[in-house]
């Protein structure tokens, strides 16, 4: 049989939903009011035929960022689909459905599925089924629809089952942070990342504060709600080794013309429906309401994401966010307005073929979307962050390395007991080697440290210490992640300071003025974060130099002479004391999101996009976004009275 082919056979049986009332094998189904009618009205014998359907005995993880996606997990079937996605669903729906409805998923929001299955294969009425004479006399009236419905329930599926979400939205960017020092999520752009379990809802809770993590639970013995992660996972673990009864998990219809052996009439009761075409609705319409969720979340939290360095760019996103949000709910209101009814009669409405023509490419449309939204800061780059400490911690080995490393640049090696005159200089850069200065990395700082006699030869010791002493590729799951973040500038807040350029060219200012001008200018272009200078009393040894201080760099211990009559193995310095640093940093992102340009008409399905998106995250969000692709059962060989429709072995209808 052809795709096309099956795909008509699949549309004359109906899986359904079970509702919170009575219902089951010879019960009726209005497809038009969506109810479930109370009564028989045929009569059947009580033998059973085993169908396919039966499930494994095992829990699965899943990441969910759709509802979509959440409805398969769920192995809804697609009349509850559509149904929820048009806003049309049933008040009389099972526990199953409603557990379904409250969980409002999205790609902003981080979303883990447990799930359990253990559920018998369908079991479908054997032998005939007739009208009961009383309804017989009602065919071809209204009142056979009222009282009977179109369709027939004739499979009944049971089993036991587990549903549980653990759900959080992060409104702080230190948390998502941790998320992506976890490895929960990207560090770049911030989509979920690899596969889910337990592991991943106790990071969760550990990055999180426990009152953000919303948790529903549902099943086929209780839909109990867990207070914490702890209880979750426990239920989680206990539910499979339970006894709990079996309950109805899933139902199958027929319209009752094709099984129904007394039926007198050829035409149709029940209007033909296109479960596939109908389940790309339904994913369009939960698509265009999780654009309108997202939206929502960027416009209400826009210091969560890179909008820009500049204020105007950020208010020029956000303006672009609340167009297209304006544009998506405009859609869905159109959507839902003439699809209402497609699920009931597909054929007898011709907006749901145009509807599905329009959307059924929705995949791109929706990858193209994301692609133009802002990307999620990962990293806090713009806190205020101190790393005095962290640097001096780097530069304390190398400082004691110094002993006896010094360069003798001038006299004789001995400092002859002194006075001696110290001076000392810091400097940070980021330690660019080339490529993308924006993913450098490490900080560097350049320490000079120069001590000379203050005698007739001068002797001079002199060296200079480059250290690596902050890594921005460093993370912790406590700390989060600073892998979205740049050095600005020169990689600190810091002042600049420089020599005293006045003082050392004051015997000029008398003489030549212009001269002495240079001269100021060009010692005050030497710049530094710290400077340290001091002269020492006679016979000085190890020395504490903080008196004329700086900039950042507040104190040295250094030792500049000893009783030897060389000093170079004894010339060192011991430790330093540094003044708070802050570091300056910019978000890659924000840069990034600086050269976005708006496209010109946001009033269309299909933007002419001036900004070419990033190929990395439109991989990601491609494979974040599409439906997986479902297996295609195999061929089963059914029992006698079924037939194999589309892998499944269904009852043998009568056309």
């Amino acid at each position: 049989m052809s795709v096309s082919g099956t795909a008509l056979a699949m549309d004359q049986y109906l899986e359904l939903e079970p509702p919170k009332t009575l219902t089951g094998r010879g019960y009726g189904y209005n497809s038009l009011s969506r109810e479930y009618v109370l009564r028989q009205c045929v009569q059947f014998g009580g033998g059973l035929l085993d169908g396919s359907g039966a499930s494994g005995d095992e829990f699965k993880f899943s990441s969910i960022i759709s509802n979509s996606q959440l409805a398969d997990e769920m192995n809804l079937a697609v009349t509850a689909k559509f149904s929820a996605s048009m806003g049309v669903a049933s008040a009389n729906a099972s526990s199953k459905v409603d557990f379904f409805q409250s969980t409002k998923t999205n790609f902003l929001t981080h979303t883990i599925l447990a799930k359990y299955n253990n559920v018998e294969p369908m079991k479908f009425i054997a032998g005939a089924i007739n009208l009961k004479p009383e309804y017989l006399a009602m065919v071809g009236t209204p009142a056979f629809r009222q009282q009977c419905g179109d369709y027939i329930v004739i499979g009944e599926q049971k089993g036991r089952w587990f549903f549980g979400t653990v759900q959080l939205s992060v409104r702080d960017t230190a948390t998502e942070s941790r998320l992506a020092a976890s490895g929960i999520v990207g560090v770049q752009y911030g989509t979920f990342s690899g596969e889910v379990g337990v592991s991943t809802i106790n990071k969760l809770k550990q990055a999180s504060n426990t009152q953000d993590l919303d948790i529903h639970v549902t099943s086929s013995g209780t839909n109990s709600a867990s207070l914490t992660v702890d209880q979750f996972l426990a239920q989680v673990q206990a539910f499979p080794g339970q006894n709990g009864p079996k309950q109805t998990y899933k139902l199958m219809a027929v319209p009752y013309e094709d099984i129904v052996a007394n039926w007198p009439v050829t035409d149709p009761l029940a209007p033909m429906t296109a479960e596939a075409k109908l389940t790309r609705l339904a994913e369009a319409a939960w698509g265009l309401t999780a654009l309108i969720d997202d939206s929502d979340f960027v416009i209400q939290n826009a210091k969560l994401f890179a909008l820009g360095t500049t204020p105007g760019k950020r208010d020029a996103r956000v303006a672009y966010v609340k167009a297209r949000r304006a544009w998506y709910q405009g859609q869905l209101a159109d959507m839902r307005n003439r699809a209402k009814d497609c699920d009931v009669d597909w054929a007898g409405h011709p907006a749901c073929e145009s509807l599905y023509n329009n959307w059924k490419d929705f995949e791109d449309f929706v990858v193209a979307e994301y692609d133009q939204f802002p990307v999620r800061y990962v990293s806090d780059c713009y806190a205020a962050r101190d790393v005095s400490d962290a640097i001096m911690d780097k530069l304390k080995l190398p400082l004691n390395q110094t002993r006896g490393q010094f360069s003798n640049t001038k006299g004789d090696r001995e400092m002859g007991g002194g006075p001696v005159n110290f001076s000392s200089n810091i400097t940070f850069k980021s330690d660019f080697t080339g490529g993308d200065p924006l993913a450098t990395r490490k900080l560097l700082s350049t320490l000079k440290i120069r001590m000379e006699e203050s005698k007739a030869d001068h002797t001079t010791f002199e060296t200079t210490l480059k250290t690596p002493v902050f890594d921005l590729s460093a993370s912790n799951p406590k700390d989060g992640t600073l892998g979205q973040c740049a050095y600005k500038d020169a990689g600190v807040k810091a002042e600049w300071v420089h020599p005293d350029g006045e003082g050392a060219c004051a015997p000029l200012k008398v003489i030549n003025k212009k001269e002495y001008d240079k001269c100021v200018a060009a010692i005050e272009s030497v710049k530094h974060h710290g400077m340290l200078s001091g002269k020492t009393g006679e016979d000085p040894r190890t020395e504490t130099f903080n008196k004329n201080s700086r900039g950042v760099l507040a104190s040295m211990q250094c030792t500049v002479d000893s009783d030897s009559g060389n000093d170079t193995p004894m010339i060192g310095c011991s430790s330093i004391n540094l003044r708070s640093i802050q570091l300056d940093l910019v978000n890659t992102q924000d840069v990034a999101a600086d050269k976005w340009v708006a496209p010109k008409n946001l009033d269309v399905k299909q933007l002419i996009q001036l900004s070419k998106p990033n190929l990395d995250r439109s991989k990601l969000l491609r494979e974040a976004l599409t439906p997986k692709k479902l297996v295609a059962p195999k061929l089963t060989r059914c029992s006698e009275g079924l037939v194999s429709v589309a892998g499944r072995c269904l009852p043998k209808l009568k056309k």
